[in-house]
Protein backbone atom coordinates (compact mmCIF):
# COMPACT_ATOMS: atom_id res chain seq x y z
CA UNK A 1 0.00 0.00 0.00
CA UNK A 2 1.56 3.36 -1.00
CA UNK A 3 2.38 6.09 1.23
CA UNK A 4 0.41 9.22 0.70
CA UNK A 5 3.24 11.40 -0.86
CA UNK A 6 3.21 8.69 -3.41
CA UNK A 7 0.20 9.17 -5.06
CA UNK A 8 1.40 11.16 -8.25
CA UNK A 9 3.88 8.24 -8.98
CA UNK A 10 1.43 5.94 -8.81
CA UNK A 11 -1.64 7.41 -11.07
CA UNK A 12 -1.22 8.42 -14.31
CA UNK A 13 -2.03 8.35 -18.32
CA UNK A 14 0.19 6.05 -19.92
CA UNK A 15 1.09 6.19 -23.31
CA UNK A 16 -1.10 3.38 -25.30
CA UNK A 17 -2.88 2.89 -28.74
CA UNK A 18 -6.03 1.71 -26.96
CA UNK A 19 -6.51 4.55 -24.30
CA UNK A 20 -7.36 7.54 -25.16
CA UNK A 21 -5.80 10.98 -25.25
CA UNK A 22 -6.07 12.65 -21.44
CA UNK A 23 -4.49 14.97 -18.91
CA UNK A 24 -3.44 12.07 -16.52
CA UNK A 25 -5.69 12.07 -12.98
CA UNK A 26 -6.16 15.30 -11.00
CA UNK A 27 -5.90 15.39 -7.75
CA UNK A 28 -9.08 14.45 -6.65
CA UNK A 29 -9.27 11.74 -8.84
CA UNK A 30 -5.96 10.15 -6.82
CA UNK A 31 -7.73 10.93 -3.75
CA UNK A 32 -10.93 8.92 -4.44
CA UNK A 33 -8.81 6.00 -6.08
CA UNK A 34 -6.93 5.88 -2.92
CA UNK A 35 -10.23 6.20 -0.66
CA UNK A 36 -11.24 3.10 -2.18
CA UNK A 37 -8.15 1.04 -2.09
CA UNK A 38 -8.60 1.39 1.76
CA UNK A 39 -12.96 1.44 1.44
CA UNK A 40 -11.41 -2.11 0.20
CA UNK A 41 -8.99 -2.72 2.91
CA UNK A 42 -11.40 -1.85 5.58
CA UNK A 43 -14.24 -4.62 4.16
CA UNK A 44 -11.43 -7.23 3.82
CA UNK A 45 -10.75 -6.43 7.38
CA UNK A 46 -14.26 -6.73 8.57
CA UNK A 47 -14.17 -10.35 6.44
CA UNK A 48 -11.19 -11.47 8.42
CA UNK A 49 -12.81 -10.68 12.09
CA UNK A 50 -16.41 -11.77 11.16
CA UNK A 51 -14.35 -14.87 10.17
CA UNK A 52 -13.10 -15.66 13.59
CA UNK A 53 -16.86 -16.55 14.25
CA UNK A 54 -18.87 -17.51 11.07
CA UNK A 55 -15.99 -18.87 8.69
CA UNK A 56 -15.65 -22.53 8.05
CA UNK A 57 -14.43 -23.31 11.67
CA UNK A 58 -12.73 -26.65 12.48
CA UNK A 59 -15.33 -29.39 14.38
CA UNK A 60 -12.61 -30.06 17.33
CA UNK A 61 -9.69 -27.96 18.54
CA UNK A 62 -11.16 -24.91 16.86
CA UNK A 63 -7.35 -22.56 17.53
CA UNK A 64 -9.35 -19.68 16.72
CA UNK A 65 -11.18 -19.76 19.32
CA UNK A 66 -8.31 -19.54 21.41
CA UNK A 67 -8.49 -15.97 20.67
CA UNK A 68 -11.10 -13.53 22.84
CA UNK A 69 -12.41 -11.88 20.00
CA UNK A 70 -13.07 -15.93 18.31
CA UNK A 71 -14.64 -16.89 21.06
CA UNK A 72 -17.04 -13.59 21.53
CA UNK A 73 -17.70 -13.94 17.60
CA UNK A 74 -18.40 -17.60 17.74
CA UNK A 75 -21.05 -16.92 20.00
CA UNK A 76 -22.60 -14.62 17.62
CA UNK A 77 -22.52 -16.32 14.96
CA UNK A 78 -25.33 -15.19 12.72
CA UNK A 79 -23.86 -11.45 13.83
CA UNK A 80 -20.34 -12.77 12.64
CA UNK A 81 -21.97 -14.25 9.13
CA UNK A 82 -23.74 -10.37 8.78
CA UNK A 83 -20.21 -9.05 9.67
CA UNK A 84 -18.87 -10.85 6.39
CA UNK A 85 -21.00 -10.39 4.43
CA UNK A 86 -20.81 -6.09 5.26
CA UNK A 87 -17.38 -6.67 4.12
CA UNK A 88 -18.11 -8.35 1.26
CA UNK A 89 -20.48 -5.14 0.30
CA UNK A 90 -17.23 -3.33 0.35
CA UNK A 91 -14.80 -5.05 -1.10
CA UNK A 92 -17.17 -5.12 -4.07
CA UNK A 93 -18.31 -1.31 -4.29
CA UNK A 94 -14.62 -0.65 -4.26
CA UNK A 95 -13.72 -2.59 -6.87
CA UNK A 96 -16.78 -2.04 -9.27
CA UNK A 97 -16.03 2.06 -8.39
CA UNK A 98 -12.41 1.41 -9.34
CA UNK A 99 -13.05 0.58 -12.91
CA UNK A 100 -12.66 4.00 -14.71
CA UNK A 101 -9.53 4.44 -12.89
CA UNK A 102 -7.55 1.24 -14.56
CA UNK A 103 -9.42 2.32 -18.20
CA UNK A 104 -11.85 -1.14 -17.89
CA UNK A 105 -14.93 1.71 -18.76
CA UNK A 106 -13.51 2.13 -22.05
CA UNK A 107 -12.06 5.79 -20.90
CA UNK A 108 -8.43 4.85 -20.78
CA UNK A 109 -6.15 4.03 -18.20
CA UNK A 110 -5.00 6.25 -15.12
CA UNK A 111 -3.65 3.85 -13.10
CA UNK A 112 -0.20 2.21 -12.87
CA UNK A 113 0.09 -1.36 -12.53
CA UNK A 114 2.23 -1.17 -9.49
CA UNK A 115 -0.34 0.64 -7.94
CA UNK A 116 -2.76 -2.06 -8.57
CA UNK A 117 -0.35 -4.33 -7.21
CA UNK A 118 -0.47 -2.55 -4.32
CA UNK A 119 -4.08 -2.62 -3.68
CA UNK A 120 -4.06 -6.66 -4.40
CA UNK A 121 -1.60 -6.57 -1.19
CA UNK A 122 -3.85 -4.40 0.69
CA UNK A 123 -6.75 -6.38 -0.01
CA UNK A 124 -4.91 -9.64 0.98
CA UNK A 125 -3.11 -9.17 4.10
CA UNK A 126 -5.96 -8.81 6.71
CA UNK A 127 -7.37 -12.28 5.32
CA UNK A 128 -4.30 -14.52 5.90
CA UNK A 129 -5.02 -15.58 9.46
CA UNK A 130 -8.07 -15.56 9.68
CA UNK A 131 -10.27 -19.00 9.75
CA UNK A 132 -10.84 -20.72 6.34
CA UNK A 133 -13.52 -18.85 4.35
CA UNK A 134 -16.80 -20.13 2.14
CA UNK A 135 -15.81 -23.75 2.05
CA UNK A 136 -14.53 -26.48 4.14
CA UNK A 137 -11.97 -27.56 1.10
CA UNK A 138 -9.34 -26.64 2.89
CA UNK A 139 -9.57 -29.36 5.78
CA UNK A 140 -9.49 -32.11 3.03
CA UNK A 141 -6.58 -30.61 1.73
CA UNK A 142 -5.17 -30.90 5.52
CA UNK A 143 -6.26 -34.30 5.88
CA UNK A 144 -4.66 -35.41 2.57
CA UNK A 145 -1.39 -34.12 3.36
CA UNK A 146 -1.64 -36.39 6.19
CA UNK A 147 -2.51 -39.19 4.17
CA UNK A 148 0.68 -38.63 1.81
CA UNK A 149 3.07 -37.91 4.42
CA UNK A 150 1.71 -41.19 6.32
CA UNK A 151 2.60 -43.12 2.97
CA UNK A 152 -1.07 -43.71 2.39
CA UNK A 153 -2.37 -43.75 -0.79
CA UNK A 154 -5.31 -40.82 -1.07
CA UNK A 155 -7.01 -42.79 -3.78
CA UNK A 156 -7.75 -45.52 -2.18
CA UNK A 157 -10.66 -44.32 0.18
CA UNK A 158 -11.59 -41.47 1.76
CA UNK A 159 -10.44 -39.41 4.81
CA UNK A 160 -12.16 -40.89 7.47
CA UNK A 161 -11.72 -44.13 6.47
CA UNK A 162 -7.57 -43.97 6.24
CA UNK A 163 -7.30 -41.83 8.98
CA UNK A 164 -9.91 -43.07 11.65
CA UNK A 165 -12.65 -41.49 12.62
CA UNK A 166 -11.31 -39.86 15.51
CA UNK A 167 -8.90 -38.39 13.78
CA UNK A 168 -8.79 -34.76 14.43
CA UNK A 169 -8.26 -34.03 10.53
CA UNK A 170 -10.99 -36.59 9.59
CA UNK A 171 -13.44 -34.83 11.90
CA UNK A 172 -13.32 -31.47 10.36
CA UNK A 173 -13.40 -33.13 6.37
CA UNK A 174 -16.49 -31.90 4.72
CA UNK A 175 -19.41 -34.78 4.51
CA UNK A 176 -18.78 -34.66 0.87
CA UNK A 177 -15.23 -35.54 0.71
CA UNK A 178 -15.55 -37.63 3.99
CA UNK A 179 -15.95 -40.77 2.80
CA UNK A 180 -14.27 -40.09 -1.09
CA UNK A 181 -10.72 -40.40 -2.61
CA UNK A 182 -8.85 -37.60 -3.36
CA UNK A 183 -9.70 -36.22 -7.11
CA UNK A 184 -6.24 -33.93 -6.87
CA UNK A 185 -3.14 -34.60 -8.82
CA UNK A 186 0.30 -35.30 -6.90
CA UNK A 187 1.22 -31.35 -7.53
CA UNK A 188 -1.41 -30.30 -5.07
CA UNK A 189 -1.11 -33.54 -2.73
CA UNK A 190 2.69 -33.09 -2.71
CA UNK A 191 2.49 -29.25 -1.50
CA UNK A 192 -0.38 -30.72 1.41
CA UNK A 193 2.28 -32.99 2.61
CA UNK A 194 4.97 -30.77 2.18
CA UNK A 195 3.03 -28.41 5.07
CA UNK A 196 1.44 -31.69 6.73
CA UNK A 197 4.98 -32.34 7.72
CA UNK A 198 5.92 -28.49 8.28
CA UNK A 199 3.25 -27.74 10.30
CA UNK A 200 2.79 -31.59 12.30
CA UNK A 201 -0.81 -31.39 11.13
CA UNK A 202 -1.62 -28.38 13.53
CA UNK A 203 -4.60 -26.85 11.68
CA UNK A 204 -3.65 -22.69 12.27
CA UNK A 205 -0.39 -23.35 10.99
CA UNK A 206 -1.65 -25.77 8.24
CA UNK A 207 -4.63 -23.19 7.15
CA UNK A 208 -2.09 -20.32 7.69
CA UNK A 209 0.92 -21.83 5.38
CA UNK A 210 -1.60 -23.28 2.50
CA UNK A 211 -2.81 -19.45 2.40
CA UNK A 212 0.97 -18.67 1.67
CA UNK A 213 0.99 -21.60 -0.92
CA UNK A 214 -2.07 -19.95 -2.51
CA UNK A 215 -0.77 -16.10 -2.82
CA UNK A 216 2.60 -17.55 -4.13
CA UNK A 217 0.09 -19.19 -6.90
CA UNK A 218 -1.41 -15.70 -7.20
CA UNK A 219 2.27 -14.11 -7.58
CA UNK A 220 3.12 -16.49 -10.48
CA UNK A 221 -0.49 -15.99 -11.93
CA UNK A 222 -0.16 -11.92 -11.58
CA UNK A 223 3.53 -12.28 -13.30
CA UNK A 224 1.73 -14.29 -16.16
CA UNK A 225 -1.60 -11.33 -16.39
CA UNK A 226 0.51 -9.02 -17.21
CA UNK A 227 2.90 -10.13 -19.49
CA UNK A 228 0.46 -12.16 -21.42
CA UNK A 229 -1.67 -8.50 -21.38
CA UNK A 230 1.15 -6.77 -22.64
CA UNK A 231 1.43 -9.06 -25.37
CA UNK A 232 -2.07 -8.87 -26.22
CA UNK A 233 -1.94 -5.09 -26.35
CA UNK A 234 -4.39 -5.14 -23.21
CA UNK A 235 -3.78 -2.50 -20.43
CA UNK A 236 -2.14 -4.81 -17.60
CA UNK A 237 -3.60 -2.69 -14.98
CA UNK A 238 -7.20 -3.18 -16.40
CA UNK A 239 -6.44 -6.84 -16.82
CA UNK A 240 -5.13 -6.98 -13.20
CA UNK A 241 -8.38 -5.14 -11.88
CA UNK A 242 -10.25 -7.68 -13.60
CA UNK A 243 -8.77 -10.61 -12.89
CA UNK A 244 -6.75 -10.35 -9.25
CA UNK A 245 -8.40 -7.85 -7.64
CA UNK A 246 -11.79 -9.62 -8.51
CA UNK A 247 -13.61 -10.29 -5.45
CA UNK A 248 -14.25 -13.51 -6.45
CA UNK A 249 -10.37 -13.90 -6.48
CA UNK A 250 -9.67 -12.55 -2.73
CA UNK A 251 -12.26 -14.20 -1.25
CA UNK A 252 -12.35 -17.99 -3.00
CA UNK A 253 -8.39 -17.98 -3.67
CA UNK A 254 -7.22 -16.06 -1.10
CA UNK A 255 -10.41 -16.31 1.92
CA UNK A 256 -10.78 -20.14 0.77
CA UNK A 257 -7.71 -21.18 -0.01
CA UNK A 258 -8.94 -23.33 -3.16
CA UNK A 259 -6.20 -24.78 -5.29
CA UNK A 260 -7.09 -23.14 -8.07
CA UNK A 261 -4.48 -20.54 -7.18
CA UNK A 262 -1.89 -23.09 -7.47
CA UNK A 263 -3.23 -24.19 -11.22
CA UNK A 264 -4.19 -20.61 -12.44
CA UNK A 265 -0.35 -19.32 -11.30
CA UNK A 266 1.20 -22.54 -13.22
CA UNK A 267 -1.24 -21.96 -16.45
CA UNK A 268 -0.53 -18.05 -16.85
CA UNK A 269 3.30 -18.23 -16.22
CA UNK A 270 3.66 -21.48 -18.21
CA UNK A 271 1.70 -19.57 -21.09
CA UNK A 272 3.81 -17.17 -21.04
CA UNK A 273 7.19 -18.95 -21.32
CA UNK A 274 6.40 -21.66 -23.88
CA UNK A 275 4.99 -18.09 -25.72
CA UNK A 276 8.53 -16.83 -25.13
CA UNK A 277 9.85 -19.64 -26.41
CA UNK A 278 7.93 -19.98 -29.49
CA UNK A 279 8.71 -16.05 -30.46
CA UNK A 280 12.35 -16.75 -30.65
CA UNK A 281 12.53 -20.49 -32.24
CA UNK A 282 14.75 -21.58 -34.21
CA UNK A 283 17.10 -20.38 -31.51
CA UNK A 284 17.90 -23.53 -29.01
CA UNK A 285 17.04 -21.21 -26.23
CA UNK A 286 13.45 -21.43 -27.57
CA UNK A 287 13.26 -25.02 -26.74
CA UNK A 288 14.88 -24.55 -23.13
CA UNK A 289 11.82 -22.46 -22.50
CA UNK A 290 8.95 -24.54 -24.20
CA UNK A 291 10.06 -27.41 -21.98
CA UNK A 292 9.67 -25.16 -19.11
CA UNK A 293 6.16 -24.27 -20.37
CA UNK A 294 5.43 -27.57 -20.57
CA UNK A 295 6.47 -28.33 -16.86
CA UNK A 296 4.95 -25.42 -15.51
CA UNK A 297 1.35 -25.95 -17.28
CA UNK A 298 1.40 -29.67 -17.12
CA UNK A 299 2.11 -29.08 -13.42
CA UNK A 300 -1.51 -26.77 -13.23
CA UNK A 301 -3.10 -30.26 -14.46
CA UNK A 302 -1.55 -32.08 -11.72
CA UNK A 303 -2.78 -30.00 -9.23
CA UNK A 304 -6.32 -30.21 -11.10
CA UNK A 305 -6.74 -31.61 -14.36
CA UNK A 306 -8.76 -29.09 -16.40
CA UNK A 307 -5.13 -27.60 -15.95
CA UNK A 308 -4.13 -29.45 -19.14
CA UNK A 309 -5.78 -27.45 -21.69
CA UNK A 310 -3.49 -25.29 -21.76
CA UNK A 311 -0.82 -27.37 -23.37
CA UNK A 312 -2.96 -27.40 -26.62
CA UNK A 313 -3.00 -24.00 -26.47
CA UNK A 314 0.82 -23.57 -26.38
CA UNK A 315 1.19 -26.72 -28.41
CA UNK A 316 -0.82 -25.24 -31.57
CA UNK A 317 1.70 -21.69 -31.12
CA UNK A 318 4.43 -23.71 -31.83
CA UNK A 319 2.81 -25.45 -34.56
CA UNK A 320 2.20 -22.11 -36.26
CA UNK A 321 5.58 -21.39 -35.57
CA UNK A 322 7.05 -24.64 -37.42
CA UNK A 323 4.25 -24.29 -39.98
CA UNK A 324 5.97 -20.64 -40.57
CA UNK A 325 9.53 -22.11 -40.83
CA UNK A 326 8.42 -24.61 -44.03
CA UNK A 327 6.98 -27.28 -42.23
CA UNK A 328 3.53 -28.73 -43.69
CA UNK A 329 0.80 -28.41 -41.82
CA UNK A 330 0.51 -32.23 -40.82
CA UNK A 331 3.93 -32.57 -39.69
CA UNK A 332 4.44 -29.14 -37.80
CA UNK A 333 0.98 -30.35 -35.80
CA UNK A 334 2.23 -33.43 -35.23
CA UNK A 335 5.55 -32.58 -34.38
CA UNK A 336 4.20 -30.18 -31.63
CA UNK A 337 1.76 -32.64 -30.56
CA UNK A 338 4.79 -35.18 -29.52
CA UNK A 339 6.45 -32.19 -27.94
CA UNK A 340 3.94 -31.67 -25.79
CA UNK A 341 3.04 -35.35 -25.10
CA UNK A 342 6.66 -35.81 -23.85
CA UNK A 343 6.91 -33.04 -21.96
CA UNK A 344 3.33 -34.33 -19.87
CA UNK A 345 4.70 -37.79 -19.80
CA UNK A 346 8.33 -36.82 -18.20
CA UNK A 347 7.16 -33.76 -15.60
CA UNK A 348 3.96 -36.44 -14.47
CA UNK A 349 6.59 -39.21 -13.91
CA UNK A 350 9.06 -37.02 -12.07
CA UNK A 351 6.28 -35.55 -9.97
CA UNK A 352 4.37 -38.64 -9.71
CA UNK A 353 7.79 -40.59 -8.39
CA UNK A 354 9.13 -37.48 -6.49
CA UNK A 355 5.57 -37.25 -4.29
CA UNK A 356 5.49 -40.83 -3.91
CA UNK A 357 1.79 -40.69 -5.65
CA UNK A 358 -0.01 -43.24 -8.21
CA UNK A 359 -2.22 -41.93 -10.66
CA UNK A 360 -5.61 -42.60 -9.09
CA UNK A 361 -6.22 -38.89 -10.04
CA UNK A 362 -6.69 -39.39 -13.46
CA UNK A 363 -10.35 -41.14 -13.35
CA UNK A 364 -10.88 -40.27 -9.20
CA UNK A 365 -13.44 -38.09 -9.20
CA UNK A 366 -13.80 -38.16 -5.19
CA UNK A 367 -17.43 -36.61 -4.11
CA UNK A 368 -17.72 -33.99 -7.28
CA UNK A 369 -19.57 -36.69 -8.90
CA UNK A 370 -22.58 -36.92 -6.74
CA UNK A 371 -22.89 -33.26 -6.60
CA UNK A 372 -25.93 -31.43 -8.49
CA UNK A 373 -25.14 -27.83 -8.87
CA UNK A 374 -27.65 -25.17 -10.29
CA UNK A 375 -24.95 -23.19 -11.81
CA UNK A 376 -24.22 -25.81 -14.40
CA UNK A 377 -26.21 -26.13 -17.24
CA UNK A 378 -25.77 -29.47 -18.87
CA UNK A 379 -26.89 -30.37 -14.42
CA UNK A 380 -30.06 -28.41 -14.87
CA UNK A 381 -31.33 -29.86 -18.12
CA UNK A 382 -30.51 -33.34 -16.99
CA UNK A 383 -32.70 -32.65 -13.60
CA UNK A 384 -35.31 -30.47 -15.33
CA UNK A 385 -35.96 -33.91 -17.80
CA UNK A 386 -35.85 -36.20 -15.06
CA UNK A 387 -38.43 -34.59 -13.38
CA UNK A 388 -40.96 -33.98 -16.52
CA UNK A 389 -40.27 -37.65 -16.87
CA UNK A 390 -41.60 -38.33 -13.37
CA UNK A 391 -44.43 -35.76 -14.19
CA UNK A 392 -45.50 -37.60 -17.02
CA UNK A 393 -45.33 -40.83 -15.09
CA UNK A 394 -42.14 -42.45 -16.70
CA UNK A 395 -40.34 -42.86 -13.50
CA UNK A 396 -37.64 -41.28 -11.62
CA UNK A 397 -34.22 -41.40 -14.30
CA UNK A 398 -32.68 -38.66 -13.07
CA UNK A 399 -29.58 -40.18 -12.75
CA UNK A 400 -29.89 -41.48 -16.51
CA UNK A 401 -30.75 -38.09 -17.97
CA UNK A 402 -27.48 -36.41 -16.03
CA UNK A 403 -25.34 -39.23 -17.59
CA UNK A 404 -26.84 -38.16 -20.78
CA UNK A 405 -26.91 -34.70 -20.63
CA UNK A 406 -23.31 -34.34 -18.73
CA UNK A 407 -21.19 -36.55 -21.29
CA UNK A 408 -23.21 -34.63 -23.83
CA UNK A 409 -21.96 -31.06 -22.54
CA UNK A 410 -18.33 -32.52 -22.09
CA UNK A 411 -18.35 -33.47 -25.86
CA UNK A 412 -19.54 -30.68 -27.12
CA UNK A 413 -16.92 -28.17 -24.70
CA UNK A 414 -14.13 -30.73 -26.46
CA UNK A 415 -15.37 -29.88 -29.50
CA UNK A 416 -15.22 -26.57 -29.04
CA UNK A 417 -11.80 -26.90 -27.82
CA UNK A 418 -10.63 -28.50 -31.14
CA UNK A 419 -12.11 -25.57 -33.37
CA UNK A 420 -10.61 -23.17 -30.76
CA UNK A 421 -6.96 -25.28 -31.16
CA UNK A 422 -7.37 -24.91 -34.87
CA UNK A 423 -8.18 -21.03 -34.95
CA UNK A 424 -4.96 -20.52 -32.96
CA UNK A 425 -2.96 -22.70 -35.38
CA UNK A 426 -4.61 -20.74 -38.46
CA UNK A 427 -3.72 -17.45 -36.59
CA UNK A 428 -7.44 -16.33 -35.92
CA UNK A 429 -7.26 -16.37 -32.24
CA UNK A 430 -4.65 -15.38 -30.54
CA UNK A 431 -3.39 -18.27 -28.20
CA UNK A 432 -4.53 -16.65 -24.68
CA UNK A 433 -7.98 -15.47 -26.12
CA UNK A 434 -8.21 -19.52 -27.29
CA UNK A 435 -7.68 -20.72 -24.02
CA UNK A 436 -10.21 -18.26 -22.88
CA UNK A 437 -12.40 -18.72 -24.63
CA UNK A 438 -12.45 -22.72 -24.70
CA UNK A 439 -12.44 -23.08 -20.77
CA UNK A 440 -15.39 -20.27 -20.72
CA UNK A 441 -17.17 -22.65 -22.96
CA UNK A 442 -16.25 -25.87 -20.84
CA UNK A 443 -16.99 -24.04 -17.36
CA UNK A 444 -20.50 -23.23 -18.85
CA UNK A 445 -20.82 -26.93 -19.37
CA UNK A 446 -19.15 -28.51 -16.90
CA UNK A 447 -21.26 -31.46 -14.69
CA UNK A 448 -19.76 -29.60 -11.42
CA UNK A 449 -19.63 -25.62 -11.55
CA UNK A 450 -18.87 -23.55 -8.50
CA UNK A 451 -19.36 -19.66 -8.40
CA UNK A 452 -15.32 -19.19 -8.44
CA UNK A 453 -15.09 -21.99 -11.21
CA UNK A 454 -15.59 -18.95 -14.09
CA UNK A 455 -12.35 -17.52 -12.75
CA UNK A 456 -10.56 -20.49 -14.98
CA UNK A 457 -11.28 -18.27 -18.04
CA UNK A 458 -11.66 -14.72 -16.62
CA UNK A 459 -7.66 -14.73 -15.69
CA UNK A 460 -6.26 -15.51 -19.01
CA UNK A 461 -9.20 -13.35 -21.12
CA UNK A 462 -8.76 -10.41 -19.00
CA UNK A 463 -5.51 -10.40 -20.64
CA UNK A 464 -6.69 -10.39 -24.21
CA UNK A 465 -10.48 -9.79 -24.43
CA UNK A 466 -10.47 -5.68 -24.21
CA UNK A 467 -14.43 -5.04 -24.99
CA UNK A 468 -16.76 -3.12 -22.61
CA UNK A 469 -19.06 -5.63 -22.99
CA UNK A 470 -16.80 -8.65 -21.48
CA UNK A 471 -15.61 -6.78 -19.20
CA UNK A 472 -18.98 -5.21 -17.79
CA UNK A 473 -20.27 -9.00 -17.69
CA UNK A 474 -17.37 -9.94 -15.93
CA UNK A 475 -18.47 -7.63 -13.47
CA UNK A 476 -21.92 -8.08 -13.00
CA UNK A 477 -21.30 -11.77 -12.49
CA UNK A 478 -18.35 -11.32 -10.18
CA UNK A 479 -20.00 -8.55 -7.63
CA UNK A 480 -23.24 -10.85 -7.78
CA UNK A 481 -21.65 -14.34 -7.41
CA UNK A 482 -19.53 -12.91 -4.38
CA UNK A 483 -22.71 -12.73 -2.14
CA UNK A 484 -24.19 -16.46 -2.90
CA UNK A 485 -21.70 -18.36 -0.72
CA UNK A 486 -22.42 -18.58 2.82
CA UNK A 487 -19.44 -17.49 5.06
CA UNK A 488 -19.21 -21.15 6.45
CA UNK A 489 -19.13 -22.67 3.47
CA UNK A 490 -22.63 -25.03 4.79
CA UNK A 491 -26.11 -24.62 4.23
CA UNK A 492 -28.45 -23.28 7.41
CA UNK A 493 -32.00 -22.69 8.42
CA UNK A 494 -34.00 -20.52 6.00
CA UNK A 495 -34.47 -17.83 8.78
CA UNK A 496 -30.92 -17.93 10.03
CA UNK A 497 -30.09 -17.00 6.43
CA UNK A 498 -32.89 -14.43 5.77
CA UNK A 499 -31.61 -12.86 9.54
CA UNK A 500 -27.62 -12.44 8.11
CA UNK A 501 -28.71 -11.12 4.69
CA UNK A 502 -31.59 -8.75 5.77
CA UNK A 503 -29.18 -7.49 8.70
CA UNK A 504 -25.82 -7.44 6.39
CA UNK A 505 -28.01 -5.28 3.50
CA UNK A 506 -29.73 -2.72 6.73
CA UNK A 507 -26.44 -1.84 8.12
CA UNK A 508 -24.57 -1.76 4.56
CA UNK A 509 -27.19 0.87 3.50
CA UNK A 510 -27.09 2.47 6.68
CA UNK A 511 -23.03 2.94 6.18
CA UNK A 512 -23.65 4.05 2.76
CA UNK A 513 -25.90 6.55 3.69
CA UNK A 514 -23.63 7.97 6.40
CA UNK A 515 -20.29 8.38 4.31
CA UNK A 516 -22.71 10.11 1.73
CA UNK A 517 -23.52 12.42 3.78
CA UNK A 518 -20.27 12.89 5.47
CA UNK A 519 -18.97 13.29 2.06
CA UNK A 520 -21.33 15.91 0.65
CA UNK A 521 -20.23 17.86 4.10
CA UNK A 522 -16.60 18.02 3.14
CA UNK A 523 -17.41 18.83 -0.46
CA UNK A 524 -19.03 21.68 0.96
CA UNK A 525 -16.47 22.36 2.64
CA UNK A 526 -13.96 22.72 0.15
CA UNK A 527 -16.19 24.96 -2.03
CA UNK A 528 -16.64 27.24 0.58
Amino acid sequence: MGRPGSRSAELHEPANSQAGAGDGASYHEQNRFFLLRWLGAVGTLLIALGGFGGGALPVVDNPWFSFGLGSAMGRMMLASNAVVLIGVGMLVCAWLLMAPFVGASGNGPRVATPAVQRTLTAWVVPLMFTAPLFTQDIYSYLANGAIVRMGLDPYAAGPVEILGVDHPLARSVPFIWAHSPSPYGPVALGIAAVISWLTSDTIFWGVIAHRLVSLAGLLAASWGLRSLAHRCGVNSAAAMWLGLLNPLTILHLVGGIHNEAIMLGFILAGLEVGLRGVDVLPNKSAWALIAASGALITCAGLVKVTGFFALGFTGMALARALHAAGRPTVRAITQAVLVQSVLLVATTAVVSLSAGIGLGWVTGQGGAASIRSWLSLTTDIGVIGGFIAMLLGLGDHTEAMLVVTRTAGLAVAAAFGVRMLWATFKGTIHPVGGLGVATLVLVVLFPVVHPWYPLWAILPLAAWANRVFFRVGVAAYSAVFSFLVLPRGLALQPGAVATIYLSAALTFAVLIVAAWLVYRQRRGRVLH
